[in-house]
């Protein structure tokens, strides 16, 4: 989100308004005793950032959500005399950022814009309220966008109006995300220059697969590929931390030794860390637009990944990736095999992410807020491509 942020601020004036859910004795709770530690507002973006207090009971009142994040929102616009100096709400988020946004739309009388990241629409339809919640957003928004195409079909197929619906995929940092000489990357990292590596990046849960990619490369091993190693960026997040357990697997298959466990890693530093790696894979059940499959690309790294969401739109041939029909081990290990057999173009890769960039992603944006602002500018494309 920071990223779009960054890009848009070069071409509109931006205030950014980050509510941080809260309720009496968190500070007692370590899953969310840091949120206290939170400053109220922030000068280090190019724009002015503020983190307002909203009350949030996780999981008991979750489907009031965006009720009580609307009332925090308003209060912040009036206390602030924002209402005058905005033009379009832009929520990214459907829920609870949505709900909300469409709430206060009907007060300040201002329109709004929903962004839709994976979790709105692939994993809310099992929670009904929260769901009639996301519909209704979409419904009353001025345009929605989807950062896949396949988010803004799912979001049509449960209600939404097909033509509010846009795409907007999110981007690359091309400049941070750049390629490094294998050699260097990994000398760098402390890697051996001689071996093999498959490369992970993510939160370190259940949904993200990285059993399945362990349990891969145990197989690969087993088959023949002797120098392969696996690297595993990230560490456990808001869904939990499986890291104990994944240790475990690896032990347990006898790997232990052949695994790098380089934790959490500054998105700044990232770039080597796909540079040193011989393929990136992906094993996630759910995924909207994952960014870590351009940043691998930007980097000339190619990738092994999971069909699901927007994946198939990111890697749109097989000089760019392999696909993965059956989120299982053997598919992944079969994949990843022919992805280290095969020769990539770096070239190839790089121009691809550059094709990419968060500029263009914001540059489609503005046309949105412009076309609904000043109705006879140019919107963009009817095909929902931003």
């Amino acid at each position: 989100m920071k990223q779009r942020l960054d890009a848009l601020s070069s071409k509109a004036d931006l205030i950014v308004v980050s509510p941080i859910p809260w309720f009496p004795g968190e500070r007692y709770f370590q899953r969310y005793a840091n949120r206290s530690q939170i400053a109220a507002h922030t000068d280090l973006n190019a724009y002015p950032t503020y983190f307002p207090k909203f009350f949030s009971i996780p999981a008991v009142l979750k489907p009031l959500e965006g009720v009580f994040l609307a009332i925090a929102l308003w209060r912040f616009i009036a206390t602030h005399g924002l209402k005058d100096k905005i033009d379009v709400l832009d929520c990214h988020l459907a829920f609870p950022e949505g709900f909300a946004g469409a709430l206060v739309s009907r007060v300040i009388g201002k329109p709004y814009v929903v962004t839709l990241r994976g979790h709105d629409i692939n994993d809310l339809p099992r929670f009904p309220v929260r769901i009639r919640q996301v519909v209704f957003a979409l419904r009353h928004s001025a345009r929605y966008v989807g950062v896949a195409r396949a988010l803004v079909d799912g979001a049509i197929q449960l209600g939404a109006p097909a033509d509010k619906g846009f795409a907007s995929t999110n981007g690359v940092d091309t400049e941070r995300f750049r390629p490094t000489a294998k050699r260097d990357a990994r000398k760098a990292l402390g890697l051996d220059a001689d071996k093999r590596y498959m490369l992970s990046v993510s939160h370190l849960v259940p949904r993200k697969g990285i059993d399945i990619l362990l349990r891969a490369h145990a197989m690969l091993r087993a088959g023949g590929h002797t120098d392969l190693c696996f690297i595993i960026v990230g560490q456990g997040g808001e869904e939990g931390d499986c890291e104990a357990n994944l240790r475990a697997l690896a032990s347990e298959l006898g790997i232990a030794e052949h695994i790098v466990w380089a934790g959490a890693v500054l998105n700044t530093d990232l770039h080597a860390w796909y540079s040193a790696a011989d393929v990136f894979c992906l094993a996630s059940e759910k995924e909207g637009w994952p960014n870590v499959v351009l940043e691998a690309m930007a980097c000339a790294t190619p990738v092994v990944a999971h069909r699901t969401w927007g994946v198939p739109e990111i890697i749109t041939g097989p000089d760019l990736g392999i696909l993965v029909d059956n989120r299982e081990p053997e598919p992944f290990a079969h994949a990843i095999g022919l992805a280290l057999a095969h020769t990539w173009d770096p070239a190839r890769l790089r121009a691809y992410a550059l094709e990419n960039t968060w500029d263009q992603v914001a540059e489609g944006l503005l046309r949105h807020f412009e076309a609904i602002v000043r109705p006879g500018q140019p919107a963009p494309s009817a095909d929902g491509v931003a």
